[in-house]
């Protein structure tokens, strides 16, 4: 039996589990492997807890979010409310200014119709008067028609 490859195969074999176990591999292995389980245990852990820290800030900063778009809407609702108040007094002011200018214009057309009135009047004045002194002059009026040609003069610069 020690003729054969296998018996030594065997016999080296179980050797070299006997060495194992003398310098304690075994337990060696066994302490590496649970420093290895106890390292990845830990972190997961610690994955666990950043994962637990990064939904808290995540939470926090929807709730931040969501108030900074209540403020943003608020803010804008005012200014819209601003910009309104702003085109009611804008039209208020205009519909004002268009008023005065109207009525500016009203009494300037006004002045300049009684200014041409009066300068027609004294116009028709100054030529019927002229008329009048140019026939009493040349005398081909008869002294009698010289108040009916006045009075009539009078009634058409009233007109």
């Amino acid at each position: 039996m020690l003729e054969k490859d296998a018996t030594w195969v065997a016999i080296g074999f179980i050797m070299f589990l006997l060495l194992l176990v003398y310098f304690k591999v075994p337990g060696q292995i066994a302490k590496i492997l649970d420093n290895r389980s106890q390292k990845i245990s830990d972190e997961l852990e610690e994955a666990k807890k950043l994962r637990e820290e990064a939904q808290t800030v995540l939470a926090e900063f929807q709730k931040k979010n969501k108030e900074a778009e209540k403020t943003a809407k608020a803010i804008i609702d005012d200014a819209k409310k601003i910009a309104k108040n702003y085109e009611k007094d804008a039209k208020i002011k205009l519909e004002e200014s268009l008023e005065r200018k109207r009525k500016l214009l009203d009494q300037k057309l006004k002045r300049a119709e009684v200014e041409a009135l009066s300068a027609i009047k004294d116009e028709v004045s100054e030529v019927i008067f002229e008329a009048i002194n140019k026939s009493i002059t040349s005398n081909n009026i008869k002294p009698s028609s010289y108040d009916k040609i006045l009075q009539d003069g009078i009634k058409q610069i009233r007109k």
